[in-house]
């Protein structure tokens, strides 16, 4: 072919993917603007504890100054490193504008590598203009952050093994599941999967080498110790401050509970789709517990909170979660298919205190209707030799899906997934050239 001839489309992809990227930063500047306020909010507390991270007092409860592990730390660092510079809220939602082109970057990138050209354009749109994502690069919460770890993950899982890949595999799957926990249940699955993917491959081998059981090995080794180099701190702190060695939090008790009590069932389990626990119910099954914990013997109400408290409260909000499993397991199931809803929902639910218009509300659910359709339909076409190098982006889906059918779930939990929903709604069989080259 002619040098004429393939230089226009390189120009061509490249002022693609020059304007793309400037659509994701001007949306996410919007935001921004209009939003900024939010970034004053503190629903989950990220902020207080950064502060104080920032004061030098350590990661401490914002209300009683003691050490907790209620949050998990990566999110809280980071909030804390922008304020120890000196920065205010706008600074976090600049970060959070960063990490948003980040993670569109870092999706177009892993979409190269999986081989989709020039489609890897369309999967990178479809993170640069989500509505979920555009909304959180105001506030101060982990969804931003997370999403753009996931895709950090994914772009690294999608490369050759080496030892530093392999490494950086694993320290990027570590800072997922600190800012996350949820991630701990995709790194079991995907360890699941691709051991029989290598021993079914080492197995239908005519000769089976030690070369390749010797690279197999390689690969775990270098992903786990990049693991561990990044969760080991969390966990060694805990076991020094909270007297046990926690590698997630000490909030999944309470999000179990959450999503498993006779309040929230009745308020919306039993009731038609897209009924919501209103804050007034809510708040009043949160003074309920406080006043049932009070009770206990030594009392382990939020008035008593120490680290050791912190902890049996965890194990006290699982226990009479599970026994409510077990009572009423036929609400149990209807729960989690409830919470699958809510988890893979598309028109944002409005609340009183919430409230978006209905056009806006349709708009977005129109959005993630397609965005949904073509996700299954990139599943369902993906064809056998495609499938093994597309598992990662189906496990980490699967694993997100099978937490939240049982803990707490909205639209804004699948916020880490919304890179791999991208590829695979930018999926199609056969290899489309890549003109960004």
């Amino acid at each position: 072919m002619n040098t004429n001839q393939t230089a226009l489309p390189n120009r061509v992809g490249r002022a693609a993917l020059v304007a793309l990227l400037l659509l994701a930063l001007v949306l996410r500047a919007a935001m921004l603007w209009g939003l900024g306020g939010s970034l004053a909010q503190d629903r989950d507390n990220y902020r207080r504890i950064a502060e104080h991270v920032a004061a030098g007092e350590g990661f401490v409860d914002p209300q009683t100054g003691f050490p907790t592990a209620y949050r998990p730390p990566l999110y809280p660092l980071l909030v804390a490193a922008v304020l120890v510079s000196g920065f205010g809220n706008m600074a976090i939602g600049i970060v959070q504008l960063m990490l948003g082109v980040g993670a569109v970057i870092l999706t177009m990138l892993c979409a190269r590598r999986l081989g989709l050209g020039r489609r890897s354009l369309v999967a990178a749109l479809l993170v640069a203009v989500d509505p979920l994502l555009l909304q959180q690069t105001a506030l101060v919460m982990t969804e931003t952050t997370s999403a753009f770890l996931a895709a950090l993950v994914l772009w690294l899982g999608a490369g050759r093994p080496s030892r530093l890949r392999n490494i950086a595999l694993g320290a990027a799957f570590g800072l997922c599941c600190l800012c996350r926990p949820t991630f701990w249940v995709f790194g079991a699955l995907a360890v699941t999967i691709w051991a029989v993917v290598r021993i079914r491959a080492t197995n239908s081998a005519s000769s089976p080498s030690r070369n390749h059981w010797r690279q197999g090995v390689g690969i775990a080794a270098g992903v786990a110790a990049g693991v561990v180099l990044v969760v080991a701190p969390w966990g060694i702190r805990n076991a020094i401050v909270m007297g046990r060695p926690i590698i997630t939090t000490t909030h999944g008790g309470y999000t179990l509970l959450l999503a498993h009590n006779m309040p929230y069932t009745c308020a919306v389990v039993e009731q038609p789709w897209g009924a919501v626990w209103e804050a007034a119910s809510l708040n009043e099954w949160q003074a309920s517990l406080e006043a049932e914990m009070a009770r206990e013997t030594p009392p382990i109400d939020a008035a008593h909170l120490s680290p050791a408290v912190e902890l049996a409260r965890d194990t006290w909000m699982n226990r009479k979660a599970r026994e409510y499993i077990c009572n009423e397991p036929f609400v149990a199931l209807k729960s989690g298919m409830t919470l699958v809803g809510r988890l893979w929902n598309v028109v944002p639910l409005a609340t009183k205190n919430t409230p978006l218009p209905n056009s806006v509300r349709w708009a977005i659910g129109g959005f993630y209707a397609v965005v949904l359709v073509a996700m299954l339909r990139g599943v369902c076409r993906l064809s056998r030799d495609d499938r093994l190098k597309w598992w990662p982006l189906l496990a980490l889906i699967a694993g997100f899906t099978v937490v939240h059918s049982l803990y707490w779930a909205d639209m804004r939990m699948r916020a880490p997934l919304i890179p791999a929903i991208a590829l695979l709604a930018a999926y199609r069989p056969g290899r489309d050239s890549d003109f960004l080259t």
